[in-house]
């Protein structure tokens, strides 16, 4: 994350090691942008050249380094261009453009910058689902990543639960809420252990493996209204197909570059 003197992201250095150490999730430096744990592995990316330093972490805490690198952070996140864009009447901005903004957000080095086609979706569908049913009074956002669209639902006024098994997903997404005075729960841990959790919509920006999982767990269909994304043209029919099974029907589909979403609503009864 940015603080301190860092105002801009310029050039990522980056180390990787084999394996991870619980403490470095605790881990503090001025120079530091985010410690990353996926898988048992972990990475830190830092403003400048720390190698002393991370020779320290790695006898401190038995790290085996993979690699190292350094890439300008233009290349990070697929080459995405970050810049201000708008939804609805809402400018949005990451924090370093000068400007008034409704938000501003701090997309760190974690997914959810607003400018890939899912999320972007997910945003014109939520805007869409706004005007056209009203503001639903609790929402929950399962993978947050940056909390955009946390940050957008807490905007608009609803009670927001936004979960993310990535710690420093949940960090960025408290930092980005208090970038704007907003206020929602932010949980750290694996959705399914949390399930069931009843909402009037739920947002669902994730994998296909994980849709997969949550598609086949009725505790995942508790809630009124879905829209979910994450997944491209070419994988919809096997989602489609678990869908089958569920008491839910499709009420907008919306494609952008072969990535695809879904508004979906409840036909449980009760619901």
């Amino acid at each position: 994350m940015l603080r301190g003197k860092y105002k801009k992201y310029k050039t990522l250095y980056i180390y990787s090691f084999k394996n991870f150490h619980p403490a470095l999730n605790q881990f503090e430096d001025e120079d530091l942008i985010g410690v990353w744990e996926e898988d048992g592995v972990g990475i830190l990316f830092f403003h400048k050249p720390k190698d002393e330093l991370v020779e320290e972490l790695i006898k401190k805490y038995g790290l085996k380094l993979d690699f190292k690198d350094a890439m300008p952070y233009e290349k990070w996140n697929e080459n995405r261009v970050l810049k201000p864009f708008k939804v609805g009447p809402y400018k949005i901005a990451p924090l370093w453009y000068e400007g008034k903004w409704d938000l501003i957000f701090d997309p760190s080095i974690v997914f959810g910058e607003g400018t890939h086609p899912t999320t972007s979706m997910i945003l014109e569908l939520s805007w869409e689902f706004y005007q056209n049913f009203g503001k639903p009074q609790k929402v929950l956002d399962i993978g947050c990543g940056t909390g955009i669209l946390t940050l957008f639902w807490a905007k608009l006024g609803a009670d927001v639960i936004a979960v993310d098994i990535n710690p420093l997903c949940v960090k960025v997404t408290k930092h980005n809420l208090i970038l704007n005075d907003l206020s929602a729960e932010v949980i750290e841990g694996d959705i399914k252990r949390f399930l069931p959790i009843k909402v009037d919509l739920v947002l669902a920006n994730l994998y296909k493996g994980l849709l997969e999982e949550l598609f086949n767990l009725p505790s995942f269909w508790d809630s009124k209204f879905y829209l979910i994304s994450g997944f491209m043209s070419n994988m919809e029919k096997e989602l489609l197909e678990i869908l089958k099974s569920c008491k839910v029907k499709i009420l907008k589909r919306k494609e952008k570059e072969d990535w695809v979403s879904w508004l979906l609503e409840s036909i449980k009864e009760g619901i």
